[in-house]
């Protein structure tokens, strides 16, 4: 996996296995993509998913990419409701200013799911779809 931007890897370490690796990822609810290399054991979780990254092919047979893959329906249910609708929710966190459930951090609501905000030159349709921990704001097009 080679991610956009450095700042999407959340994790470089050594696993026993890709289960484990991927286990490792699901737990993280910032963790969109993971890859793990079984010769040299090294597992590499990453905030970053196909929009936002890309699968470069190696040589290597012992590579293997893993992604989560968002739906409307992991969503729809739970957004803004209260803290108790969302414990233990990878998809949610509860925002303990509202005490709801909001998007998890560099993620926003969209209408109907909590995707990835958005890095440089990407297209917005709201203001809220870029990560302005890095300082990047949204210029919207309204032609």
């Amino acid at each position: 996996m080679k991610p956009q931007y450095d700042v999407q890897l959340i994790f470089n370490e050594t696993a026993q296995s890709r289960l484990l690796c991927g286990a490792v990822c699901s737990q993280n609810s910032s963790c969109q993509t993971f890859d793990y290399d079984s010769s040299s054991h090294r597992c590499r979780l990453f905030e970053a998913d196909l929009t936002n990254g890309a699968i470069i092919e190696m040589a290597s047979q012992t590579s293997l990419v893993g992604s989560v893959i968002l739906s409307a329906s992991l969503y729809a249910s739970i957004y803004n409701q209260s803290c108790s609708a969302c414990q233990e929710n990878r998809y949610q966190t509860c925002s303990s200013t509202t005490n709801m459930c909001q998007c998890p951090g560099n993620s926003y609501w969209n209408g109907s799911m909590c995707p990835l905000q958005l890095f440089e030159n990407a297209t917005c349709s709201q203001i809220n779809a870029c990560r302005s921990d890095l300082n990047l704001s949204c210029i919207i097009n309204y032609y």
